[in-house]
C-alpha cells in the first residue's frame, strides 16, 4: 500500500481527482441535451437582456461590497496576515534554523528565580 501512495497520491487525492473528473462530464452531458432542445448558449448569453441582467446584478454585488463587506473583510484579512500568518511563518523558519521561536524568546520572565536556601 505503500508503494501505490507514492506513485499515485493517496486515496484523498485519487477522490479528488474523480470528482473533477465528473465535474466536467456533467457539464458535458449538460451541454449536449441544451443542444438537443435547441438551446443556442452563444445567443443566449450574447442577448441583450442577459448582459443588462448581469450588469445589473454585477452592480448590486459591487455596491454590496463597497459599502457593507469591504471593511471588515480588509480589517479580518490584514488581522489575519499580519498577526497569525506572518508570525507563524517566522517562528517555522526560526525553528527549522535551530532557534527558538519569536513568541517564546518574547515572553516575559513567567518564574521567578527562587530564594536561596541556607
Amino acid at each position: 500500500m505503500k508503494n501505490f501512495q507514492s506513485q499515485w497520491g493517496s486515496h484523498q487525492d485519487y477522490k479528488k481527482d474523480r470528482g473533477i473528473i465528473m465535474i466536467i462530464i456533467i457539464l458535458v452531458i449538460a451541454l449536449l441535451i441544451l443542444s438537443y432542445y435547441g438551446f443556442n448558449l452563444r445567443q443566449t448569453i450574447q442577448s441583450p437582456t442577459t448582459e443588462d441582467n448581469f450588469s445589473y446584478a454585477w452592480g448590486g454585488v459591487t455596491s454590496v461590497w463597497d459599502n457593507y463587506l469591504q471593511t471588515p473583510v480588509d480589517y479580518f484579512y490584514n488581522f489575519f496576515v499580519n498577526d497569525i500568518w506572518k508570525p507563524s511563518i517566522t517562528d517555522i523558519e526560526n525553528i527549522n534554523a535551530n532557534r527558538l521561536p519569536n513568541a517564546e524568546t518574547n515572553l516575559p520572565n513567567q518564574y521567578p528565580t527562587p530564594p536561596a536556601t541556607q
